[in-house]
């Protein structure tokens, strides 16, 4: 049983590691965390510039709207904020 809960461990720990973000505590990258994950996997900040945040900040805009999702436009702010401080 040991050795299954440090194999489990092992093979987990690389995925946490990979996901940490930029103020993980903050109420932007607790935004950005809950709904950025929603349908895909949650992108570091720092995976792009601030120009291509933009861009990919309003195509995910287009496809939220196609899907019926909506988030109210303070939450974007808090969003984008986010990812602008934090970008490359």
């Amino acid at each position: 049983m040991r050795t299954l809960l440090l194999a489990s461990l092992l093979f987990l720990a690389p995925c946490a590691w990979a996901t940490d973000i930029p103020d993980a505590d903050s109420a932007g990258a607790q935004l950005y965390t809950e709904r950025c994950s929603t349908c895909h996997t949650l992108p570091h900040p720092k995976r792009l510039d601030w120009e291509s945040w933009r861009h990919m900040l309003r195509v995910m805009k287009m496809r939220m709207d196609e899907k019926g999702m909506q988030m109210e436009k303070a939450e974007w702010q808090k969003i984008a904020a986010y990812v602008k401080t934090n970008a490359r």
